[in-house]
């Protein structure tokens, strides 16, 4: 019997999370089927499964949860029984209930969830917190669960999973910071307008940023070729020495199949 295809799905604004996913997917070994990253507004936002599929589903974790907006759009799929690899990736600071929801949300949609993990990477908003990771000690961690999930995918027997985390889960209230533009760098070319997930740069003013529509993802800032868009003032300053001071020691990722 020929194996399954693998489809991968993530919502990557920065490309790590993207990384840590093809990872995992190489080491599983299965040829790759569809590939979509729902950071990109152009991504369709419907997918049908059925129980002869296998997908791979990572999100970041923002404030202990996966992006809202990733959420939404994981509840209009349809997993059918597909089996399931669920992932999380988070700044160095825990991941709180995010890899519980994200497992929780696919299996309310028809997903059979096989295996499950949290791994680490540097911080998208406070970049000295798990810089330079996924190093190579994680990379070898993120083979070691694909081969797992490999296992895991063929067995006959699924356990039921437990998966840390609490429910009601942690409430998310958001992150108070968001990048903005450098007026004398901006060249006004329209590219973090046209990748911003959630439409939070207008093109007639890239250097300002809709605080109410923003999930500080980052994605502006790495998109943009001019280096123009970044966190500052003073206010991140004091927040970024704190959070790097708390939360400086590693953490190590955690698996569950």
């Amino acid at each position: 019997m020929q194996d399954p295809y693998l489809n991968t799905l993530c919502f990557s604004a920065t490309g790590t999370t993207l990384r840590c996913v093809e990872t995992v997917a190489d080491a599983i070994g299965l040829s790759v089927g569809r590939t979509l990253n729902l950071a990109d507004r152009t991504r369709p936002e419907s997918i049908t499964c059925n129980d002869n599929d296998v997908v791979l589903v990572g999100a970041p974790v923002y404030g202990g949860r996966i992006p809202p907006v990733f959420a939404g759009k994981l509840k209009k799929l349809q997993g059918n029984g597909a089996r399931t690899i669920a992932m999380v990736v988070y700044g160095n600071r825990d991941y709180d209930d995010a890899l519980l929801e994200l497992t929780d949300i696919l299996r309310e949609n028809g997903f059979l969830v096989v295996a499950a993990g949290a791994f680490i990477a540097q911080h998208s908003i406070f970049p000295k917190a798990g810089m330079a990771r996924p190093d190579r000690k994680d990379l070898d961690k993120l083979i070691e669960f694909g081969r797992l999930c490999r296992g895991a995918i063929a067995r006959t027997d699924i356990p039921d999973l437990l998966i840390k985390g609490h429910r009601p889960y942690k409430k998310y209230g958001g992150v108070p910071l968001h990048p903005l533009g450098n007026q004398d760098r901006c060249k006004r070319c329209g590219i973090c307008s046209d990748l911003c997930p959630v439409n939070a740069i207008d093109k007639e003013t890239p250097c300002a940023t809709n605080a109410g529509s923003c999930i500080s993802c980052g994605r502006c800032i790495v998109s943009c070729p001019f280096g123009a868009r970044q966190y500052r003032g003073l206010k991140y300053k004091l927040i970024d020495k704190i959070f790097t001071a708390v939360f400086a020691k590693r953490k190590e990722p955690e698996f569950f199949a």
